[in-house]
């Protein structure tokens, strides 16, 4: 398992070192406009690069089953589209289609989906038999653009999919499923060259990188796929429930934006700045400072999710829970989003 780890975490070192160069000779980087205030154009290989290295690890260390071709086959696939889209700034139909039928290899390839949604009302467990497949695709497309909407900022896509990935192998590890414990914090340990990279580590010697589309979706889709290993089946790992806090401030700041774009007449899926980040940065706090609050307090969530899981806290009141953080959350996120407008 250390091993695996820091395979990947050095092929990510090697990925990046690579690509980079190709990356600005094919036009694969990242120009400043309206909504982008970055300097200079930035390569767009941070997510090309962990997928390298995730596939290289799990190819040398990890055993060979239908899961994991199945995952890396739509990581793949994943990537390309995600890469397409950085450099062809690709419609939304044609993401969500590729999206589409990158769940339907997942779905229908290892014949698992979530039907298992766990005792959320205190009168039993929530099986939702066939119509678990539509609730998967649906889960699948929400938390691939979840990861992909919240990338705004130097290092933060790379500090909540860490705080995530890491959330994960605690979960198994407190579960005693080790089996599962090599592929989180393999995808942990291959996001980390890309956050050094990304927040300046090493800006004496090379200029910066950014995530692109293809890294923000697959790290979306390979949140979604430790999920649903984690939380169905006998052997489940984890409860559901626990899921929603472990990748709270992706999908808070999503479910936000959409609602507040849908009150003002606009496309859910049509950029613009009033997302949590923008927020805060309006409010008066730097870059770094927002990266560091939006950070702990998706921290903080994991935490609660943790100790939620530890303590077999009821289903129901873990959901109530989460449900009115995200009221409180949506509530003062709106305020300040009006308070601060530009």
């Amino acid at each position: 398992m250390i091993i695996a780890a820091f395979t990947a975490f050095l092929s990510a070192f090697m990925a990046i070192k690579l690509f980079k160069p190709i990356a600005i000779d094919v036009g694969l980087v990242d120009k400043p406009n309206a909504r982008k205030h970055h300097e200079g154009q930035v390569p767009l290989i941070g997510g090309i690069s962990i997928f390298a290295a995730v596939l290289a690890a799990s190819l040398l260390w990890l055993p060979n089953t239908i899961e994991l071709r199945m995952y890396l086959i739509a990581s793949a696939m994943m990537v390309f589209i995600g890469a397409l889209d950085d450099k062809y700034d690709l419609k939304v139909r044609i993401r969500i289609v590729g999206q589409i039928i990158i769940a339907s290899l997942m779905i229908y390839g290892v014949g698992g989906y979530i039907y298992n949604l766990g005792d959320l009302f205190n009168f039993g467990n929530i099986n939702l038999g066939p119509f678990g497949i539509i609730f998967t695709y649906v889960a699948i497309i929400v938390v691939i653009n979840a990861y992909n909407m919240v990338d705004g900022i130097d290092g933060l896509i790379g500090s909540l999919s860490l705080n995530t990935f890491m959330a994960i192998a605690i979960l198994f590890l407190m579960s005693g499923n080790h089996g599962y414990l090599s592929y989180p914090l393999i995808l942990a340990t291959a996001t980390l060259p890309y956050l050094m990279f990304n927040l300046g580590f090493f800006k004496k010697y090379t200029k910066k990188i950014f995530m692109g589309d293809a890294g923000s979706m697959f790290i979306g889709l390979s949140v979604i796929w430790l999920l649903s290993m984690g939380t169905q089946g006998e052997g489940a790992s984890f409860r559901p429930v626990t899921a929603l806090w472990i990748c709270a401030v992706p999908l808070m700041d999503m479910l936000a934006i959409v609602m507040r774009r849908y009150r003002k007449g606009k496309s859910p899926f049509k950029p613009d700045r009033d997302h949590l980040h923008h927020i805060l940065q309006r409010a008066g706090l730097t870059s770094k400072q927002t990266l560091i609050t939006i950070s702990i307090f998706s921290v903080l969530m994991s935490i609660l999710g943790l100790l939620g899981e530890y303590f077999q806290v009821p289903e129901s009141i873990a959901l109530i829970l989460f449900i009115l953080v995200f009221i409180l959350y949506n509530r003062y996120a709106r305020h300040f989003s009006w308070k601060y407008m530009e």
